[in-house]
């Protein structure tokens, strides 16, 4: 589950440099300044897949938030991920490496709701992209089962202790 995520780490980058929303060019340059503007918690909100074995997959995804946490000197980002898949919490903690000279494309929120505006972007970048809103996949905030393991970890945390990191939580 890593490499989607990590994926999705680098394409929160073009919404740094936001443009018009006509088909452009959306890789922008990773850069610290840039880590520094998508690190935190992240909630996902919907994507799209034109193969159905991936959309199926992807629709059993009920609610995902996660965190990065960068670490320049070492060019990784700590990913924290908590996803609510089939009514279970599964949590995945991992490194991700940085490759500074590339971008991708995908959207993403630091709040569980977004406006009709960015909405209305994403459906236009799909169009852009010569995808149909019938290949979206969107998620539901209020169906997260991983409230109770977010909180134990963040206490712990706070605690300075490193929570484990298990490969599934919560039930």
């Amino acid at each position: 589950m890593a490499l989607p995520w990590a994926l999705a780490v680098l394409s929160l980058l073009p919404l740094l440099n936001a443009q018009s929303s006509s088909c452009v060019n959306f890789t922008v340059p990773i850069t610290n300044a840039s880590l520094d503007q998508i690190s935190g918690k992240w909630f996902f909100v919907a994507w799209a897949y034109r193969h159905p074995e991936y959309k199926q997959l992807a629709s059993s995804y009920q609610s995902a938030f996660f965190y990065f946490d960068s670490n320049y000197t070492e060019d990784m980002i700590h990913f924290r991920e908590y996803s609510t898949i089939n009514d279970q919490c599964v949590y995945n903690s991992s490194h991700l490496n940085i490759q500074k000279e590339n971008g991708t494309l995908s959207r993403y929120s630091d709040k569980p709701v977004v406006t009709p505006e960015q909405m209305r972007q994403f459906h236009e970048q799909l169009t852009c992209m010569g995808m149909d809103k019938s290949e979206i996949v969107y998620v539901d905030e209020t169906k997260d089962q991983c409230g109770p393991l977010h909180k134990q970890h963040d206490e712990e945390r706070k605690k300075g202790k490193d929570p484990k990191s298990p490969k599934e939580g919560g039930k």
